[in-house]
């Protein structure tokens, strides 16, 4: 199914009718060309159900109460306050009369090539609720407002840019969150499974087109199948092989909607290998074949 919403693009107009991709409780984040950064805005009363993705979801409420359950959890997010949630945690949103919100969509991948962000990945994995008026929460709105400008003139190197502000973010989050004792401790005593984990996805990330094997990345990541098995899924809540397969459909989704690449192309480019082998996954996953689901969302 898709859903229709709202987007800021160049030159700050209004786009209506982009469409959020969703399978089931899954989205499929779709970003402009070349980019790997969105944002969303919208002033409509609405409730998007509970849904999960690979992206770092930000949210900046700038009217009203946006209301977010996260993991049971429930966030009143109002005028001015951030909701940050990470990739792989299911949420649902419900938008309240009178309110608007600028809702920013990022993959982590670029940040965490980062060598000390690095040693914040685990924050990828953790909420943040900014709401108290200190100085990181301004500072962290005023990054938020000039990415969405960035992103609304969509000038040279936009991308880069807004990107950027999504670093100094997170380097401000980890200064703020990683001075204490107890976080420090805590983050040496995570580190090792820290390191395999971001180095794994990253080499994932660099050869999903290539016939990957747990037995290759567990040995590229220095560990046995099993142990490496346990921390990644520990760390994904999934298994490699079904990380891997949602990897290659998100970019065969992505080339669908897209492009006009032939069914072999698409195959190749996200390493599926065979024509028969995508379709085949493709309709378990999705139950529709990649050609209908061209036919229902392919923007070319």
């Amino acid at each position: 199914m898709t859903l229709t919403g709202m987007e800021t693009g160049a030159k700050g107009k209004k786009k209506r009718g982009v469409t959020r991709v969703m399978q089931g409780g899954q989205e499929f984040v779709t970003y402009p060309e070349n980019s790997s950064f969105r944002l969303w805005y919208s002033d409509v009363a609405w409730r998007y159900e509970t849904h999960v993705h690979t992206a770092v979801e930000i949210i900046l409420t700038t009217e009203g109460v946006v209301e977010y359950t996260v993991e049971d959890r429930k966030y009143e997010v109002r005028k001015n306050q951030i909701l940050i949630i990470p990739p792989h945690i299911p949420h649902a949103t419900e938008m309240k009369d009178g309110s608007s919100r600028k809702l920013f969509l990022f993959e982590p991948e670029a940040l965490l090539a980062m060598r000390d962000i690095n040693d914040m990945n685990s924050y990828f994995s953790r909420i943040f609720y900014l709401h108290d008026g200190s100085e990181t929460h301004d500072r962290v709105r005023e990054l938020l407002l000039h990415a969405a400008e960035v992103y609304q003139k969509q000038g040279i190197m936009w991308n880069t840019v807004c990107n950027s502000d999504m670093m100094q973010i997170f380097a401000l989050l980890g200064q703020e969150y990683l001075g204490s004792s107890r976080a420090a401790q805590a983050q040496r005593a995570n580190s090792m499974e820290t390191e395999i984990f971001t180095a794994t996805i990253a080499y994932i990330n660099a050869h999903y087109r290539d016939h990957l094997t747990l037995d290759d990345v567990a040995e590229f990541a220095g560990f046995s199948r099993y142990y490496f098995s346990r921390i990644f899924r520990k760390q994904t809540g999934s298994s490699f092989k079904d990380y891997l397969i949602q990897k290659r459909l998100q970019v065969a989704t992505d080339l669908l909607i897209r492009t006009n690449a032939s069914m072999r192309e698409v195959a190749q480019e996200s390493g599926f290998g065979s024509v028969v082998t995508f379709n085949r996954t493709f309709r378990e996953s999705k139950n529709c074949t990649p050609t209908q689901f061209r036919s229902l969302y392919g923007e070319c």
